[in-house]
């Protein structure tokens, strides 16, 4: 591959300007031109992130969180809140659940969570009282790594391409590219409509789920999830919202052929009905959700397929986004994906002070593989146990969902239960950890063989541990009065939590 110092980002979504914000940011060198087509528009929908998001915008890129916190207006999610399996419902935070145990108890967290489980961590405790935020000394809210966004997504988009134009000076053209002109080296030029050749050393690929580049221009093969993730479409709404409480969590409530979304905004509540096709027809999924959703608005279709191309680093072309891969939003993994694939695209162009090795490309293209591929075999649990209703739909799950990598953890935790010495079933990849693998194990209530019967003692040291963590929640702080704490413009942002916790290499 030639060395690196023009770059095409295609695609003027999410992924486009995060990817090209990303590369100016890290390699300020660059010469780097957005492609974005008048007739794709933004999707527009709300957005769930995890908690390595706000790490990534302010750690990793420096961008300063007060104007982002008034422009954009992002609201705190502290985790998720699952109507799902046998349980009225669980929480599944970003603090650690699972992964570990109190020293006055002789067992981790999991062998007491049969019945207590609401106050299994602070976090969840919180979104257990609809809080948000625990207090700090001065009054303030605390403001740490246990928290993601909620983001509207044209709204997410505008203040990146602001961003990208105002502060780093990146060209955005507004076009449609007609033709992809390909020689040794990969791709080598695009022509857009107005015939104006757009010739580069590098295109990050960003456009979306059509995948002009990858799978247009080079054929690349495409890897079906469709064994594990029977859900291919999705009806989506929402409504004003009126006296609602701002919740601090996405909730994902099982529905017939599938699972309803729901994503807090200040003035919108944000709903979305994730199906399967093959057992719902486009007219039954609508009417069940307003059922479910009498409030809900207008609505839109969205369809989809789930899997990942093999390979996301073709010559001179980078898949990023959905134009890479597409599973549906039940972890919020798109953004996820996107921040990783970007901070390792940009250690791979440092490596090699920008000239990019073959082996360099295969390295990169294992390690985006086995992160999507462990996002399948996270969300393949989330299915093959969830016995809340009995459908037609979901007894295909039950019976017939591929685990997809999965089957070792599944196997050990269900010969001994919520043992924290299984992590290596899951391989140094896996996007979740255990912390996340054994909340969604613990939360479906599923069996194990080996069952644990704390002692009379044991029980009486959980309950006291969980009346101090009800009592801390109690005198939490709401997301609303949150908010108007952190939105205004002398609120002091102290980043240090981001900088201690980032993934990212913060140079």
């Amino acid at each position: 591959m030639r060395p690196v110092n023009k770059m095409i980002v295609l695609g003027g979504g999410s992924a486009g300007f995060l990817a090209a914000l990303t590369a100016k940011i890290k390699l300020p060198e660059l010469e780097i031109k957005i492609i974005r087509s008048p007739d794709i528009g933004i999707i527009g929908v709300g957005e769930g992130t995890v908690w390595t998001m706000p790490v990534f915008l302010h750690s990793y890129l420096g961008i300063d969180p007060r104007p982002f916190h008034q422009t954009v207006r992002p609201t705190y999610k502290l985790g998720i809140r699952y109507l799902w399996g046998p349980r009225p419902l669980f929480h599944y935070s970003f603090d650690r659940q699972f992964n570990w145990h109190y020293d006055a108890l002789p067992k981790p967290n999991g062998y007491y969570c049969d019945e207590l489980f609401d106050y299994a961590s602070n976090a969840c405790a919180l979104m257990e009282h609809n809080r948000a935020f625990a207090v700090q000394q001065d009054g303030g809210p605390v403001i740490d790594t246990t928290s993601a966004y909620h983001l509207e997504n044209e709204t997410f988009v505008r203040f990146l391409e602001d961003y990208a134009t105002r502060q780093l000076g990146i060209e955005i053209v507004d076009d449609t590219v007609q033709e992809v002109e390909q020689d040794a080296w990969g791709v080598r030029s695009l022509i857009p409509r107005t015939g104006h050749r757009a010739l580069r050393d590098c295109h990050l690929h960003c456009s979306g789920f059509r995948s002009r580049l990858l799978a247009g221009a080079f054929g690349e093969e495409w890897v079906s999830f469709e064994s594990t993730l029977f859900c291919d479409r999705a009806v989506v709404g929402g409504w004003q919202r009126t006296n609602e409480p701002l919740l601090a969590f996405t909730t994902a409530e099982t529905m017939d052929a599938g699972w309803c979304w729901q994503i807090e905004h200040d003035n919108w509540i944000n709903r979305g009905y994730v199906y399967s096709s093959s057992f719902l027809s486009d007219d039954e999924a609508e009417a069940e959700f307003r059922k479910k959703n009498p409030k809900i608005e207008s609505t839109r279709l969205l369809r989809f397929r789930s899997g990942r191309y093999r390979r996301f680093w073709r010559q001179n072309v980078v898949a990023i986004g959905n134009a890479s891969g597409f599973v549906e939003p039940l972890e919020a993994t798109a953004l996820w994906l996107i921040c990783k694939q970007l901070a390792e695209f940009v250690n791979v162009l440092r490596d090699g002070e920008r000239e990019v090795e073959t082996e360099q490309i295969d390295a990169y293209n294992r390690s985006v593989a086995l992160w999507w591929d462990s996002v399948r075999r996270f969300l393949a649990v989330h299915y093959k146990f969830n016995t809340r209703v009995d459908t037609p739909f979901w007894q295909q799950c039950h019976h017939h969902t591929d685990l997809a990598g999965g089957e070792d953890f599944v196997n050990y935790y269900q010969a001994v239960g919520p043992s924290t010495n299984c992590e290596g079933t899951l391989g140094k990849d896996d996007m979740f950890g255990l912390e996340g693998w054994l909340a969604m194990m613990v939360g479906q209530q599923v069996p194990y063989k080996r069952k644990y019967q704390p002692s009379q003692r044991d029980w009486e040291q959980w309950r006291y541990i969980h009346q101090g963590v009800r009592d801390r929640a109690r005198t939490a702080m709401r997301q609303e009065d949150g908010l108007r704490i952190i939105r205004a413009p002398d609120w002091n942002w102290n980043l240090e939590y981001f900088r201690r916790a980032s993934p990212w290499n913060p140079r």
